[in-house]
């Protein structure tokens, strides 16, 4: 290789060099493509209960889990799809069809290119859907983060020998037809100025993206670490409280915590407004176990998430969304401003008003 081929600033790069480029992120492009093999395989070949949608491990469950943070208004898209079947499984197939094709595309070396295009794409979308997750770690963040990075490094590289788009290569191909070289592999027409300033471009837009996304969910670039989305502290959102003939209903909406652990509530009481240290009735965790008591209604994502009734009190996972039923002792009755309240098993309290009818 002669010393024009890296260092002339007005010619384009040599064949030689491409090569020499696309060996050096060989680690790179096996590792990425690896992680995306991965996630199709652990659904496809491994653990076939994330593609059952009667199954609760079924991949929308992840999605349940996950849309109470998305932000920018996409939560209300992934709550739309989680209602609709059909369009939900196609969803789930074709993302993991997608994942498939890029993981064997890079790993392989086979429309590199085209496929680092794509993987940019599953990378901001794994980042505004699952990006503020992660309990232990920043799990899913950073899995998008480098996701993004790595293959806008393969983008524009392309793979090296070692690569079935090689062949193409080798074979004069891609000098016939351009297009082709720029969905695959092999020499493009760039001169070792246009080849800086686009990987420069690429590498500004990634740590961009990194950094950004790292303020967006955890803050700690010029303020302390926090979470937008708290997702270590259970909270229950409550809405549309009513009491008719006898019963007291409420809407739960478990829309912060942990997606490894669920909401434990024990106790509910309903009370006047004003006078919430005098309930007109309470329920322990063995009343809330009581089917007679307490009936839970319009579980909205089960199987999946649910709300669920288990032998100290009722669980609600990250996301679930559900009615829950109190049936009132015949004795009481009631009037005015009331307040039902919920305390899970740390002591924490969730309260609605709830309006008579």
């Amino acid at each position: 290789m002669s010393t024009t081929d890296l260092h002339s600033d007005s010619r384009t790069i040599s064949p030689s060099a491409w090569q020499l480029i696309g060996a050096a992120i060989l680690a790179n492009r096996l590792v990425i493509g690896w992680v995306y093999w991965g996630g199709f395989s652990r659904r496809f070949i491994y653990d076939l209960k994330k593609i059952d949608p009667e199954s609760p491990g079924y991949l929308a469950n992840k999605l349940v889990h996950a849309a109470p943070g998305v932000p920018f208004g996409f939560d209300n898209i992934v709550h739309w799809l989680l209602d609709h079947g059909t369009l939900l499984h196609i969803a789930v197939i074709s993302f993991s069809l997608i994942e498939l094709v890029v993981g064997i595309g890079l790993i392989l070396g086979l429309a590199t290119r085209f496929v680092s295009l794509v993987g940019i794409g599953l990378s901001v979308t794994l980042m505004i859907i699952f990006g503020w997750m992660g309990t232990t770690c920043l799990d899913e963040w950073t899995m998008a983060a480098c996701s993004f990075a790595m293959t806008s490094v393969t983008l524009v590289t392309g793979s090296g020998p070692y690569s079935v788009d090689n062949l193409l290569v080798k074979s004069g191909r891609t000098q016939k037809t351009p297009w082709l070289a720029w969905a695959t592999s092999g020499p493009i027409p760039l001169t070792r100025n246009r080849f800086i300033a686009i990987t420069t471009l690429l590498g500004v837009i990634a740590f961009i993206f990194t950094v950004f996304f790292y303020g967006f969910y955890f803050d700690a670039i010029y303020s302390p670490l926090g979470k937008r989305y708290n997702n270590l502290v259970p909270r229950i959102t409550m809405s549309e409280g009513v009491l008719s003939n006898g019963t007291a209903s409420v809407h739960v909406y478990m829309d912060r915590g942990p997606d490894t652990q669920g909401a434990y509530i024990i106790q509910a009481s309903l009370a006047g407004k004003d006078s919430a240290e005098a309930p007109i009735a309470t329920f322990t965790a063995e009343d809330l176990d009581n089917a007679d008591r307490v009936t839970i209604t319009d579980n909205r994502f089960a199987p999946w998430s649910t709300c669920k009734q288990i032998s100290y009190g009722i669980r609600c996972q990250l996301g679930s969304q559900a009615v829950l039923n109190f049936t009132l002792p015949a004795d009481i009755s009631a009037a005015g401003d009331l307040v039902l309240t919920l305390t899970d098993i740390e002591g924490k309290t969730f309260a609605a008003p709830v309006s008579i009818r």
